[in-house]
């Protein structure tokens, strides 16, 4: 085999193992403690953290419009709620929660956070949007430090996403 064809062979089995080193690093960090798919909700002592992520597309447009979300195909919304265990049931709680996101080239996207509080029922959540393609896998970084606590709870969830 000549030197040049090695080469040619080579290049794409060592970008082939990047890749899968990356993918396969990205998909659990030692310190997050990563969603299963299709699992949308998780209990951390007190805690419940609830995660959801879709196209802003499938939000019902007056949902969309009262919260200022722009509705595409090609937009992602991310939504997080925490609430804690009480005698009397589960309440929402306020929390500090900061977001990256990336793709499965490690790619990173910044995802802004707002907080969001409904009064009737009472609930809090925290939303972010950010640009996203078909097929797209995004894998949210996730830093939930509830009210009052210290400790930051750190997950990792996945999404996803089909615009066409």
């Amino acid at each position: 085999m000549s030197r040049i064809t090695l080469i040619f062979i080579s290049i794409p089995l060592i970008l082939l193992a990047a890749c899968e080193q990356q993918t396969g690093s990205s998909q659990t960090n030692a310190n997050r403690v990563a969603y299963e798919t299709n699992v949308h909700e998780r209990v951390f002592g007190n805690y419940i953290i609830h995660i959801n992520a879709l196209t802003t597309d499938q939000l019902p447009t007056e949902i969309a419009r009262g919260y200022k979300i722009s509705r595409s195909k090609n937009r992602a919304m991310i939504n997080i709620s925490v609430r804690e265990k009480q005698t009397t049931g589960e309440t929402p709680i306020t929390a500090t929660v900061n977001v990256v996101a990336r793709n499965l080239t490690s790619q990173l996207k910044q995802v802004d956070i707002r907080e969001i509080k409904d009064t009737d029922p009472i609930a809090i959540y925290y939303i972010g949007e950010l640009p996203v393609s078909n097929e797209e896998m995004l894998i949210f970084d996730i830093d939930v430090t509830a009210a009052g606590s210290k400790e930051p709870i750190l997950v990792s969830y996945r999404q996803q996403f089909f615009t066409e």
